[in-house]
């Protein structure tokens, strides 16, 4: 088969090697994309191919190790409930010292913890001042005495624990 740049007959004629479609003419035959892109750039394609997997794996360990992360700050979910996060912790401390302090603390009404303790010694007192006779106010002022001051050796106990617990709290109120 003889054919030319042009078109023609012209005297520049090429042989293209028996068969086979010759200069631009497909015959309606149309390569695949997938063949296309591989015949464009077969290293960009072979990279493609094999790198395409890889970053879709390592997306999914990205968003595990992520997932992971979150779970051990937050824990399952907020506040106190369920698996405890490092967020949490500051929470639950402060629920047991809340706790603790309640119990320490306790209630004058309910006569529980050091109220309740102060409460039942003043009780007690009124009821030894009311059988003192004329003597009742001296007695009642020794014990309010007494009382005020174990109230106030018991505060400056508390607070310098509370003092020696929090760092550099102890400069700050001069103990």
């Amino acid at each position: 088969m003889r054919t030319t740049p042009d078109g023609g007959s012209g005297a520049s004629s090429s042989t293209d090697g028996g068969g086979g479609s010759s200069g631009g003419s497909d015959n309606g035959f149309t390569l695949p994309l997938t063949l296309k892109r591989f015949a464009s750039s077969p290293q960009g394609f072979i990279l493609g191919a094999i790198l395409s997997p890889l970053l879709r794996g390592l997306e999914n360990v990205v968003v595990t190790v992520l997932d992971l992360i979150t779970f051990v700050f937050q824990g399952d979910e907020p506040g106190l409930t369920g698996t405890f996060g490092i967020a949490d912790v500051p929470l639950f401390i402060g629920t047991k010292l809340v706790s603790i302090g309640a119990t320490i603390g306790g209630s004058a009404i309910e006569g529980t913890g050091l109220l309740g303790l102060l409460s039942r010694l003043v009780d007690a007192g009124t009821g030894f001042a009311s059988a003192g006779g004329p003597l009742a106010p001296i007695i009642l002022a020794g014990e309010v005495v007494v009382v005020v001051y174990m109230f106030a050796w018991t505060t400056q106990r508390i607070i310098l624990v509370i003092a020696d617990a929090v760092p550099g709290l102890a400069g700050i109120l001069g103990t």
